[in-house]
C-alpha cells in the first residue's frame, strides 16, 4: 500500500493498530507494513431495506480469495478517542455464532469476540463508526455478504419466527438495529467473518475467526465404555462433526471405532445412541441435527457388520443438558453423543 493511501485511511478510520482485548485495551504494537488486497472485484450488496437489491442465496465460493496479511484476532482497534471504560467487550476461544450472508442466518464456529461502545463516547456518529469500520475491513480484503437486515420478515420467519430470539440468542446484538453489514475475509488459511451493526447511539463489532475445535476430552476405550455402562447404564462420549452438520470428522471417528469394539466383544449388548446439543441457536434445528448426528453414528457402526436390531437413535437436542450452558466449558460438554444400555 503506497504512502499516502496508507495515510488517507489512518485518517478516515480513526482507528489503529488492531488489538486483542476484553474491556481493557492491551498495549498498543507497532504498526506492520500494509498491503494492497489481491482481490477480484465483487458487485456490491445494499444492506438496508430499501435499497432495491434482489435476494439472493449465498455462496462463499463467489468471494474472492485475499491475500492481505491479517493483524491479530480480532483484527480492528477500538476509535482512538474512546476511552478505556467505555469499552465492553466479551469473547471466546470456541463458540457458535451467527452471522447474515445474502438473504440467510448462517451459523459459524470458531473464536468469537464482540465489542461495543458508545458512539458519543467514541466522538463518532452512527454513520461515521460504521464507514470507519467498512473502510477498515475493505482494506484487509473483506466483502461485504449481507443482503438483508436482521429484521427481514423472510429471515426472521425462516429462523423461528422470533425476532427478538434472532437479534439477541442467535447474532448476540444488544441493542436495536439501525445498520448491519456482515463481511468475509477470505484467506488461504482460513475464513474470517465481521459484522459491524450500529444503532441509534452505539455500535457493535463481532469477528469469528472460523475453525476447528480443539479437542480437550480423550476418547473413551471400549473397557471403559463396558464398566461405565455396566455401573450407570449410559456413557457420554465427545465425538467431532463438522460444523452445523452430522458428517463425523475423522477424529471423531475413533471414538465410534470403539463402540465398534465394544459390541463386538459383548454380542449380547444393545444400545440406544442419544444425540445432544447446547441450547445455542433453533430448538427445532438443534433436535433435527442431534438426530441425524445420533443416526450417522449408527450408520457407521452398520457398516461395520453391527445387527441393526442391536442399534436405535434418538436426537435430543438440548432437553438433557448436563452442564450449565451459560459458559463455554458447559457448552462444550452438552454437545455430546450418549450411549444407553438396553
Amino acid at each position: 500500500m503506497s504512502p499516502n493511501l496508507k495515510l488517507a485511511i489512518a485518517l478516515s478510520l480513526c482507528i489503529s493498530v488492531p488489538l486483542f482485548g476484553c474491556k481493557r485495551r492491551d498495549e498498543a504494537t507497532p504498526a506492520g507494513v500494509a498491503h494492497a488486497a489481491t482481490v477480484a472485484p465483487i458487485k456490491a450488496v445494499d444492506s438496508q431495506p430499501d435499497g432495491g437489491v434482489a435476494k439472493a442465496t449465498f455462496n462463499i465460493d463467489n468471494v474472492p480469495v485475499s491475500n492481505v496479511p491479517l493483524p491479530p484476532f480480532p483484527y480492528l482497534d477500538w476509535p482512538q478517542n474512546l476511552a478505556e471504560g467505555g469499552r465492553f467487550s466479551d469473547k471466546s476461544d470456541f463458540d457458535r455464532g451467527y452471522v447474515v450472508a445474502g438473504d440467510q442466518l448462517r451459523a459459524v464456529e470458531g473464536r468469537i469476540e464482540n465489542r461495543r461502545f458508545s458512539d458519543a463516547d467514541a466522538q463518532l456518529t452512527p454513520l461515521a463508526s460504521q464507514r470507519n469500520y467498512e473502510t477498515a475491513i475493505k482494506a484487509l480484503g473483506g466483502v461485504k455478504v449481507n443482503s438483508v437486515l436482521p429484521g427481514d420478515p423472510a429471515l426472521v420467519a425462516a429462523n423461528g419466527g422470533d425476532l427478538g430470539d434472532l437479534i439477541v440468542n442467535k447474532l448476540g446484538l444488544k441493542d436495536y438495529v439501525n445498520a448491519y453489514d456482515a463481511y468475509l475475509i477470505r484467506t488461504p488459511e482460513r475464513n474470517v467473518w465481521i459484522a459491524v451493526t450500529t444503532s441509534s447511539n452505539s455500535t457493535q463489532i463481532t469477528a469469528i475467526e472460523e475453525q476447528a475445535m480443539k479437542q480437550q476430552v480423550a476418547f473413551v476405550t471400549a473397557d471403559a465404555m463396558q464398566t461405565a455402562l455396566n455401573a450407570k447404564g449410559h456413557v457420554a462420549l465427545y465425538i467431532n462433526f463438522d460444523t452445523d452438520k452430522a458428517a463425523i470428522k475423522a477424529d471423531g471417528l475413533a471414538a465410534v471405532n470403539e463402540i465398534g469394539k465394544l459390541l463386538a466383544k459383548v454380542p449380547a449388548l444393545k444400545l440406544s445412541v442419544e444425540g445432544h446439543t447446547d441450547n445455542s441457536g433453533d430448538a427445532q434445528h438443534n433436535k433435527a441435527l442431534s438426530q441425524q448426528r445420533a443416526e450417522a453414528v449408527v450408520t457407521t457402526l452398520l457398516a461395520k457388520g453391527i445387527d441393526k436390531d442391536r442399534l436405535s437413535a434418538i436426537g435430543l437436542g438440548a432437553d438433557k443438558p448436563i452442564a450449565d450452558n451459560g459458559s463455554d466449558e458447559g457448552r462444550a460438554k452438552n454437545r455430546r453423543v450418549e450411549l444407553v444400555k438396553q
